[in-house]
């Protein structure tokens, strides 16, 4: 893990969290909103909350921040 990088377990709320892994996973926002029961928008907002915590800046990074982590395999 990087110094510097927020573990997003300790950064992100509950529903953030399971956004953040469902996009680490490669799921689209329209996935995401179906399996979560949101709107796409909502799930729009988690992300755009998501990429401020973690200081991110696309689906690629927010993979890489969770593989750093230990929350999924590369």
């Amino acid at each position: 893990q990087l110094s510097g990088e927020q573990n997003p377990v300790d950064v992100l709320s509950e529903r953030e969290f399971e956004v953040f892994m469902s996009l680490a996973k490669g799921k689209t926002t329209n996935e995401i909103a179906e399996t979560l029961f949101l709107s796409p928008r909502t799930v729009g907002t988690h992300l755009y909350n998501i990429k401020q915590k973690l200081n991110a800046n696309n689906s690629a990074e927010i993979a890489l921040i969770a593989m750093r982590s230990g929350l999924i395999d590369p």
